[in-house]
């Protein structure tokens, strides 16, 4: 323990004595001052001289005078309840005792127990400036004090931020022409089978630019980009940059308010999409257009001058006042980033990044185009392949993929099945990690498993250009909490209190940025920018961001994280502010109060949302109408019902007695607990995947809806050894089906997807498109549901070849054991949706139906018109004969995904297709077949459905097989509408079903 003393000024005594202040008060007062700084909190307490007496103290923002009055307390003669101890003037040091202890004598100032020399000497820095303030003016705020030397200010202000690096005078697309120069035929990006050399990457980019010139683009224009993350969209975001456009991100599953808000706050004046047409009223640029034959633009470099200091993208983050933001940041912050982590992880040569986050993340940004800055190859992982652990560990081999960022929560996933499947991974070199809090005995199990493969911890902002510490990780932390680590290249972090000013080092305070890092603030929102964004104080014309988490510098330089100010959180690596959720809860017109929580943390973290009002209100009411307003990571994995919210004495919501009620909810017992071998096998593996005890599984429980997430499903899956799969999952959420899908009882071809038989209640049964299957119908299952009924998909058998090797499937024999799978469950009245070509499936069986005496009161046909002998006969030759490519075309034309997994789905929709043309083909050739009693309603999608002219055209073809015959337009939604616009549908079916 190290013992330091310190002369103090002669007059300090006197000055303190002309105020009428006691040296033991001065230095206690002086003590508690400073022990408030270094701990974080307002309330203090320590020993008092030799004899050990305990003083606590209350330190709020105040006169000095006021702790100089508790200072003079006796103190208590409790024992042991201390750290530090504060001396009588005059007593001599002792042994510290393993106790911090400083005081006074005549030779100065001392202290003795701190850690090492350089810790006891700015110790005695801030006693000596508390001392030094109150002889000054005890009247003074001691809060205005500011304890630091001024060696100690310099270092944090100048000392603590990366490493200053040339930054080049090129934007990121310029460095990206200089590679295409350089290296033309090498490939710099894959996605699925697909790949792109860094030529055609830059000439489809050029095509980009130039069209967004040619519509009169101009400098900072913003451009929404709304694709899969696929190829095209690479294409896109280097085109916005090469046109000197702002990108905007926009993800295809947002809610359509949510995209409308997006565009409108941002001032966008144009959108790149999959689809034409408009979306919220801003101009569309189909895709389709720029490539092949359809593209006029030249592919050569626009060359449009670009500076740093021009606005490069803005991403949307949560807000808390239900409004998201839009964080505008420029093209410096970006480049310094995309080298930052070019540094950091090495990338080089030939080296191969996984691109794995979603558009709407930031990081998916540097994940995309840093790997083309250094020479290397991006592969883009299918959504398909992240949500399947098996297969993704399957990419990360078969690509050889080096280096992949990842959320804790899906390493934790990831690393579970590595480690039991002891699988090797020898070309992966260091993974990135961030988006949540990386805990500590994550670290020491990968290391455990992979000793080798480094972890490199990254923290940083929206606001700051993405991430702004890097933490290399060779080994388990020392101290068990994993550091944030320094800043980056060209990155100013401060440490500061309220008054913006640096606290201790070691002293917790808010982290706050500097440099190029900072971005410009939020799109069209003074009033959020001015809280946020301000200036520096410590460096005249340079911008300062308050990022409102909470941090303290570690003896070593690194930052450690500890939480946050407000009531921002994040979950899965999101960034969600609790306010927008509670928000959008009170929006539903039956909740009078709501709250949000979020439940544990890390990989199990869940937003639990508790709302009062009508009880009465369908829980799936509201979980619909949170999730029209919100993206789904959002919309809370539970919500509760509650009588009052409780209130704290000074009326806030009692936020600690919110979880005690769950707490309660949670120790019970389910009422119908797993009866089957097989229940109890889901349930223990349910309960390890949403971290509660098995008995508290029951056969009757929801999975998403007792907290469930996209991860713990993974973790279920791999819980029960992927004997059922993801789609199981979610197809079959309630734990009893989703035992007999694991005995192989799934029920023929039905698949159950929400509400609960009876004899009255209407049953719904949805046929899937080509291709599809019953989990496309979940979301619309769910809306149903709220409304009584009962809802079943149809899971076509797997594609088997005929002789001739194409698909083939027998609809009559198909509808024959649909129609016997739904007698079984002896249903009430019987509504039938097929979609597109599942609407052949969905007649026969309706037919059968009513033949064997079930009430059958509408069918309807989604997107389909059963068409001429002679038209289905030729779409039979031309499927028949088409090549995998062209059929992928078509497929992409009617699904509105360009997604790679849909070569996956080529063989059923080849087989779905051939099969349905068959039957129309046939059907005016059977005039035997009874006509539907059931009306028949025919749906399309009035504005972007390639076939919407046709359908409308010719919709009144299906008096073939019913007498009455309506015709419902949405006014959008594309050809899956029953998808993409489900919460329509559920009002088409609501208001028909019950019309004579």
């Amino acid at each position: 323990m190290e013992f330091a003393r310190r002369p103090l000024d002669d007059q300090l005594l006197e000055r303190l004595h002309n105020h009428g202040v006691k040296p033991d008060a001065a230095l206690a007062a002086a003590h508690a001052r400073v022990l408030s700084t270094l701990d974080g909190t307002g309330r203090v307490s320590f020993g008092i001289g030799a004899a050990g007496r305990r003083l606590v103290l209350t330190v709020a923002d105040g006169p000095w005078n006021d702790l100089l009055t508790s200072a003079a307390e006796p103190g208590d003669t409790v024992e042991g309840a201390f750290r530090t101890v504060v001396h009588a003037y005059g007593e001599e040091p002792a042994d510290s005792a393993g106790l911090l202890r400083v005081g006074w004598t005549t030779a100065g100032l001392w202290l003795t127990g701190a850690t090492d020399h350089d810790a006891a000497q700015r110790l005695l820095d801030y006693h000596q400036a508390a001392l030094t303030a109150i002889a000054v003016d005890p009247s003074a705020g001691h809060q205005e004090t500011r304890l630091i030397s001024d060696s100690e200010y310099r270092l944090q202000v100048d000392g603590l931020g990366g490493p200053v690096r040339p930054l080049p005078d090129r934007r990121v697309h310029e460095l990206f022409e200089q590679r295409v120069r350089r290296h033309p035929d090498r490939v710099g990006a894959t996605f699925g089978v697909t790949t792109w050399t860094y030529d055609e990457i830059n000439r489809r980019a050029n095509r980009v630019a130039r069209r967004l010139l040619a519509r009169e683009v101009t400098a900072e224009t913003v451009v929404g980009v709304l694709t899969e993350r696929t190829l095209d969209w690479l294409a896109c975001v280097l085109g916005v940059f090469k046109a000197g456009a702002v990108y905007l991100p926009i993800e295809p599953q947002f809610p359509a308010p949510r995209v409308a808000s997006m565009l409108s706050r941002s001032g966008a004046g144009l959108v790149l999409a999959e689809r034409p047409g408009q979306i919220a009223g801003v101009p569309v640029i189909p895709l389709a257009e720029l490539w092949g034959d359809a593209g006029t633009e030249a592919d050569t470099n626009p060359d449009v001058p670009v500076s740093g200091d021009q606005l490069a993208y803005i991403y949307f983050t949560s807000g808390s006042t239900g409004e998201p933001k839009g964080a505008m940041c420029e093209h410096a912050g970006m480049l310094n980033h995309m080298l930052a982590k070019i540094e950091d992880l090495g990338l080089g040569e030939r080296c191969v990044v996984a691109q794995t986050a979603p558009q709407c993340f930031d990081i998916s940004l540097w994940q995309l185009i840093a790997p083309l800055l250094a020479g290397g190859r991006v592969h883009l992982v299918p959504q398909a392949d992240l949500v399947d652990v098996p297969r993704f560990v399957g990419v990360l081999a078969d690509a050889g993929i080096e280096v992949v960022q990842l959320v804790p929560s899906y390493l934790d996933v990831l690393l579970n099945h590595l480690t039991e499947r002891r699988v090797d991974l020898p070309r992966l070199r260091v993974v990135s990690v961030t988006g949540e809090a990386l805990r500590g005995q994550l670290v020491e199990r990968w290391f455990a498993r992979f000793p080798d493969i480094p972890l490199l911890n990254a923290y940083g902002l929206t606001e700051t250009s993405d991430d702004t510490n890097h933490a290399l990780l060779t080994g388990p932390p020392a101290e068990g909490r994993v550091p944030l680590g320094r800043p980056v290249r060209n990155v100013v972090e401060y440490v500061v209190d309220e008054r913006m000013q640096p606290v201790p080092l070691g002293a917790p305070g808010e982290i706050v940025f500097s440099g190029v890092c900072v971005g410009r603030g939020y799109i069209n929102d003074q009033e959020r920018t001015d809280q946020a964004f301000i200036a520096d104080p410590h460096r005249p014309g340079a911008r300062l961001y308050r990022s409102g988490d909470y941090g303290r510098w570690l003896p070593d330089g690194t930052l450690e994280f500890l939480g946050r100010r407000d009531s921002q959180v994040k979950v899965r690596g999101y960034r969600i502010e609790i306010g927008e959720v509670e928000g959008r809860l009170l929006e539903v017109p039956t909740v009078r109060e709501a709250a949000v929580v979020v439940r544990a943390a890390g990989a199990d973290a869940r937003l639990v949302g508790f709302y009062s009002g009508s009880p009465a209100t369908p829980t799936a009411r509201i979980r619909a109408a949170l999730g029209a307003a919100l993206p789904a990571y959002m919309v809370p994995a539970e919500l509760v019902w509650i009588d009052t919210l409780p209130l704290t004495g000074n009326g806030k919501i009692d936020r600690p007695a919110l979880h005690r009620l769950l707490d309660g909810r949670e120790a019970g017992t389910p009422a119908d607990p797993p009866e089957t071998p097989a229940e109890r096998r889901v349930a223990h593996a349910w309960a390890a995947a949403l971290g509660v005890a098995p008995e508290r599984v029951g056969r009757d429980h929801h999975f998403f809806q007792q907290g469930g997430t996209s991860l713990s499903a993974l973790r279920l899956v791999a819980g029960l050894d992927h004997d059922v799969s993801l789609a199981d999952v979610q197809a079959h959420p309630v734990l009893a089906d989703l035992a007999t899908r694991l005995d192989g009882e799934a029920g023929g071809h039905l698949v159950w997807l929400a509400g609960r038989q009876g004899p009255d209640a209407p049953t719904v049964l949805c046929v899937p498109a080509a291709g599809g299957n019953a989990v496309n119908f979940v979301h619309l299952a769910s809306l149903l549901a709220t409304d009584g009924a009962v809802v079943y998909g149809v899971e076509p058998p797997g594609p088997e070849p005929t002789r001739d090797g194409r698909p083939a499937l027998d609809i009559a024999a198909l509808a024959v054991s649909v129609t016997d799978d739904l007698a079984a469950l002896r249903p009430g009245p019987v509504v039938l949706w097929g979609h597109s070509a599942g609407t052949a499936l969905a007649v026969e069986t309706a037919v059968l139906l009513e033949r064997a005496g079930f009430d059958v009161r509408v069918v309807f046909l989604g997107a389909q018109t059963p068409g001429t002998p002679e038209q289905r006969r030729g779409e039979l030759a031309s499927t028949l004969a088409a090549s995998d490519d062209d059929l992928a075309a078509d497929l992409r034309k009617h699904s509105g995904s360009d997604s790679p997994e849909l070569h996956l789905a080529l063989p059923a929709y080849r087989r779905d297709v051939v099969s349905a043309c068959r039957w129309f083909a046939e059907l005016p050739d059977r005039p035997d077949r009874p006509r539907l009693r059931a009306a028949v309603v025919v749906v399309v999608s009035a504005a972007d459905d390639p076939d919407a002219d046709t359908i409308r055209a010719s919709y009144q073809g299906w008096e073939v097989v019913a007498s009455r015959v309506r015709l419902v337009e949405l006014p959008d939604g594309g050809h899956q509408f029953v998808r993409s616009r489900a919460e329509a549908v559920a009002s088409i079916i609501d208001q028909e079903w019950g019309r004579p």
